[in-house]
This record gives C-alpha cells, sequence and structure tokens, in this order.
C-alpha cells in the first residue's frame, strides 16, 4: 500500500470521525457514550468509503460518463452508510442494554431507533456530506489533482515563481497511425493510453498538465519529482504497463504506442490566465526546453533524454544508467545542455 492510499485512509477516517462526533453531540448530547460512538461510526464509514472507492476503481467505472459514475458511486455510498449505522446501533443497544443478539432483534430501541425516523436522519445526513464531498473529487479529477484546490485558495492568483521538472511525452508514428486508424478510432487509441498513463502518474506524485494531440505534458514541483526519482521511475513504470498491454493494443487497434520522453528542470511563471475558460499555465524557457529535448528523441534513436541540469539533481543509485548522448544549443541562448538518456540497470541485466 503505497503512501498516497494510506494518507487517504488517514484523511477520511479523521473526517469522517469529527463528523460523527458532531453529529451525535448536537443530536444526542455531549453524553461521552455517545460522542465515542459518534467518532468511531464516523471513523468506520470514512474507512468503508475509501475501500469502496479503491474496489471501484479497479472497475471500468472511471471510463464511464461523469453523472453515470455519480450515481453509481452515491448508491455504493448508501448502502455502505446504512448497513455501518445500523451496525453501529447494534452493537451500542446491545452493550447499553446488556443484550444478546437474539434480544437485540426483539429490541425496541433499536426499533423504535428505525421507526421514528432517527435512522434515516443519520444516514441522509451522511450521504449529502458525502455527495458533496464525491462531487468535489470528481470535478477534481475532471480539472486534474490539485488543480481545483489551487483554485480555491487562490495560490496562482497572483502569478509566482516556481522551479519544476517537465516531462513532454508524444507517440511515434502518431501521424501514420492516426490516418490509417481513422479519426474516430485513433481517438479511442489515444484516449487508452492517456488512461494508462494516468495512475503511474499518480503514483508517482506527478501532475498532468495538459495534453497537446498526441503528446503529454507532466510536471512534478522540483521536491516531490526527485524524491525517489519519481520523475523517471514514472516513465518506466509507464513503459512496463504498455509492454503489458501490448496484446490488447495490437488485437483492438492494430498498432501498439510507442512513445518518447525529454526532460528538462528549472523555474517557470505559474499563474491564472483567461477569463471565461480559466487555466494555471507555466511559463518560461524550462518548457520550451523541455519540448525541445523531446524532439531530440527521434534524432537519436533513445526513448527517453534528459538534460545535465536535471541529472545533476538526480541520485540514481543502483537503479539507472545514464548515458551521454549529445549538445544542444538553445536557439536564441548561449547555453549549451548535455543531453543524457537513462535505463533501468535490472532491464539492462536481463536483456
Amino acid at each position: 500500500m503505497n503512501r498516497r492510499v494510506v494518507q487517504k485512509f488517514v484523511e477520511r477516517t479523521s473526517y469522517g470521525s469529527l463528523v460523527g462526533g458532531i453529529f451525535m453531540a448536537l443530536n444526542a448530547g455531549l453524553t461521552i457514550a455517545y460522542v465515542i460512538t459518534g467518532l468511531l461510526g464516523g471513523a468506520m464509514i470514512g474507512f468503508l468509503t475509501v475501500v469502496l472507492d479503491r474496489l471501484l476503481l479497479k472497475t471500468g467505472l472511471r471510463r464511464q460518463q461523469f453523472f453515470v459514475v455519480l450515481i453509481i458511486r452515491s448508491l455504493a455510498y448508501l448502502l455502505v452508510i446504512s448497513l455501518s449505522l445500523l451496525l453501529i446501533a447494534s452493537v451500542y443497544t446491545a452493550f447499553d442494554n446488556h443484550l444478546s443478539l437474539a434480544q437485540l432483534l426483539q429490541s425496541d430501541a433499536l426499533k423504535s431507533w428505525i421507526r421514528d425516523g432517527q435512522f434515516t436522519y443519520g444516514v441522509v445526513y451522511i450521504f449529502v456530506l458525502l455527495l458533496v464531498l464525491q462531487f468535489v473529487t470528481l470535478v477534481s479529477r475532471l480539472l486534474g489533482p490539485n488543480v481545483l484546490l489551487n483554485y480555491m485558495v487562490g495560490r496562482y492568483h497572483s502569478p509566482k515563481e516556481e522551479e519544476r521538472i517537465f516531462m513532454f511525452m508524444d507517440l511515434r508514428a502518431s501521424t501514420t497511425i492516426a490516418e490509417r486508424l481513422g479519426h474516430l478510432k485513433w481517438h479511442f487509441f489515444l484516449n487508452d493510453f492517456f488512461f494508462d498513463i494516468a495512475q503511474p502518474v499518480r503514483r508517482h506524485r506527478g501532475e498532468i498538465y495538459q495534453y497537446v494531440g498526441d503528446e503529454v505534458v507532466i510536471s512534478w514541483p522540483r521536491e516531490a519529482g526527485l524524491r525517489k526519482i519519481n520523475c523517471v521511475a514514472a516513465f518506466f513504470e509507464i513503459w512496463e504497463i504498455i509492454a503489458k498491454k501490448r496484446s490488447y493494443y495490437l488485437e483492438t487497434y492494430g498498432y501498439e504506442p510507442v512513445f518518447k520522453a525529454g526532460y528538462h528542470i528549472g523555474k517557470v511563471i505559474a499563474g491564472e490566465i483567461g477569463d471565461f475558460k480559466r487555466d494555471i499555465v507555466f511559463h518560461g524557457d524550462t518548457v520550451n526546453t523541455a519540448s525541445r529535448i523531446q524532439m531530440e528523441c527521434n534524432h537519436y534513436n533513445r526513448r527517453l533524454l534528459m538534460s545535465d541540469t536535471l541529472l545533476e539533481q538526480l541520485d540514481l543509485g543502483d537503479q539507472y544508467t545514464s548515458e551521454y548522448i549529445t549538445k544542444i544549443k538553445l536557439r536564441g541562448k548561449e547555453q549549451i545542455l548535455e543531453l543524457y538518456s537513462l535505463n533501468p540497470v535490472q532491464e539492462l541485466v536481463n536483456g
């Protein structure tokens, strides 16, 4: 279980516990037993919703339309909440009244709790909160991780300078494949590819900045990209995933995605732009340089090239080997960059 998943469990159970405690305090009084029940119940519901999200993620649900996903997740949440509240109320009633399971099922207190509307009220209360939460989650997924939060807190309302890593990645022979597949099938081909790369990018703390035709631009804040060599690990995990799905692509489209990537690190200006269609964009030579480096991949027949500026800051350890390729001079600049290619050590040993 990776750090992001653990963080999600901690966050959701903490929020659930807080909401459950407040709910019981407001509706049942500040009795210690009631508040503890609310805290534990909320934590359990929070925990189970994360488990549910993880299970749904493994299905094809995330490829469905926005409202289809919203409805199915809502119904699943409703079931989890209802069963959780019934379990919590049953355990509390049994302990509070010293009842066995058989006596509990005949208990007037439990029946009254359900019949008098307290159960329905609790379900609706928690369901509405989770509905808002998942709507925000789905909108955040639509915009991209952290984008919605950055908009809300106004992080980039005033432009600011940041140091970031950029990876420009695009498909080889895309024009030829697009012409042979036709527009519609080419769209499905690209969509499958972009779906397959999403999870590795997210696991390695990357942010998908934008899609431009058959090209995807991925960015990392400096610390996140350098930590555990996330920026490089993401590329090679994508490579492994696409290799495993090679038969699917060949059977479905007659072609497999073969891609290349260029990396660079440097300072950029990040800020909001536009009016009716607002976006958070990055400007600066770093972005243009990463794009230029990616273009050199075809010329030198390499799947990955990066600048020496970035390589010098990476701790490759015994995971990757670097190979000097060439020098390039940037247009309109005196700066000369050395380009290197990377390969996993394990891949070289097995090869």
